[in-house]
């Protein structure tokens, strides 16, 4: 039988085992499936969302979910930030959901999982783009948007690495102003923005936003982290 076999293989050609031949079987598990992997993660992503009360003392009242918590979840392109002309998740399977808080500040929480790619990869990713352009033109005609880059995080427990960074939105009026911080945590990417009128409110948040983001979901996570 291990002649047979032998000759089988260096051949590549079919042989058909005889009535005496042990028939060899192979345990087949089918591919996983873009939506399947899209919903196991999607469960992570969900119990990293802020709950909508949490800025209420900082004047970020809860406005929107997108798409809504009870939507089904579906495969996202990997859009991170603007910054420098953009920067996106490169490979692998994302999804993602949004959630929005309005008020005297504006804040957004973009929680990205993350199938086929490490999540410290795109956190470079985020830092060489901001860390790319001083200014930069989103459109033509349009005023030029200031980068200052490598904003100070306090440490944030249960956080594997994160980065941050400010940039003006001029073409509004009045000018904005947005502090964007990105953390890490397993297979999830968190960004947050904190924009406000002026650069210093919005420098002032983030710190605060980055702590409570940090703190949100950890037990449930690591429950899920461990199933």
């Amino acid at each position: 039988m291990r002649f047979l076999i032998a000759v089988c293989a260096i051949a590549l050609t079919a042989c058909t085992p005889t009535a005496t031949d042990p028939v060899l079987t192979v345990p087949f598990s089918p591919p996983v499936s873009t939506p399947e992997l899209v919903k196991t993660i999607d469960v992570k992503v969900k119990a990293a969302l802020v709950p909508p009360e949490t800025f209420d003392d900082i004047g970020g009242r809860f406005e929107s979910d997108k798409p809504k918590f009870t939507a089904e979840p579906v495969a996202t392109d990997g859009d991170l930030s603007r910054v420098c002309q953009g920067v996106k998740v490169d490979s692998g399977v994302t999804t993602s959901r949004v959630r929005t808080w309005s008020g005297p500040v504006i804040i957004n929480q973009i929680v990205s999982g993350l199938v086929g790619v490490d999540a410290q990869h795109v956190l470079g990713a985020v830092r060489d783009k901001a860390r790319s352009c001083r200014t930069w033109v989103d459109g033509i005609g349009k005023p030029e948007r200031e980068v200052k880059a490598d904003v100070e995080l306090p440490e944030l427990e249960g956080v594997e690495g994160s980065y941050a960074f400010c940039s003006s939105f001029t073409e509004i009026s009045p000018p904005v102003w947005g502090c964007e911080a990105f953390l890490v945590r397993g297979d999830l990417v968190v960004g947050l923005r904190v924009a406000s009128g002026d650069e210093p409110t919005a420098r002032q948040h983030l710190p605060e936003v980055a702590r409570r983001a940090a703190r949100t979901g950890r037990g449930r996570l690591s429950a899920i982290g461990s199933t």
